[in-house]
């Protein structure tokens, strides 16, 4: 239990660093706790949703949030959501796990070659 009271602090504090921690902790859950991956995911959703809230507190009160452009683009967000989920629970494990993978390296590799640009 000590290990990933570890791990999900360390998650945090390169989640408030702005590293792209949601790939580690699923990895960690799946690969060390053993998790299924439907159920890790939902769990590093728990987590974005506590680390998200004070990433907006504290842009609250730097930056003014744009509400229109929230409310534009909340119901695409709701909609994307509605159906990733639905098609996750119609995928199989393996599959859900590769194309995690997949879209793990893909970002890696696009944030890689965005810092190499500039």
């Amino acid at each position: 239990m000590w290990l990933t009271v570890l791990i999900a602090f360390l998650v945090a504090i390169l989640s408030g660093l702005g590293v792209g921690s949601a790939g580690l902790l699923v990895i960690f859950l799946t690969l060390v706790e053993q998790l299924p991956q439907l159920t890790a995911q939902g769990l590093n959703l728990v987590f974005f949703l506590f680390s998200s809230g004070a990433a907006l507190t504290v842009h609250l009160l730097r930056t003014p949030l744009l509400f229109g452009c929230i409310v534009l683009l909340l119901p695409g967000g709701l909609l994307g959501s509605f159906l990733g989920t639905s098609l996750a629970h119609l995928l199989p494990e393996v599959l859900l796990r590769r194309l995690f993978g997949l879209l793990l390296i893909a970002s890696g590799a696009a944030g890689l070659l965005r810092t190499r640009v500039k």
